[in-house]
């Protein structure tokens, strides 16, 4: 198994060149933290949030505040 992994890395550092590899790695890793962040985003899991909202913080989508004026 160790090996098919050995000559997968062999044939990219062929391929790429061994000074292309640091850029393909870090590009790589930046693609999969913006897919996960917009995977998290698309589903509404954020990890910053608070928990649900209360209804007296939530204003309608207008901007402007729901009671009447007095």
């Amino acid at each position: 198994m160790e090996d098919k992994w050995l000559l997968v890395i062999l044939v990219i550092a062929i391929v790429f060149g061994a000074s292309r590899l640091p850029s393909l790695g870090r590009n790589l890793g930046q693609g999969i933290s913006e897919l996960r962040k917009g995977i998290a985003d698309a589903t509404g899991n954020h990890a910053g949030d608070a928990g649900p909202t209360t209804g007296s913080d939530v204003k309608p989508a207008d901007g402007h505040d729901a009671t009447p004026p007095a």
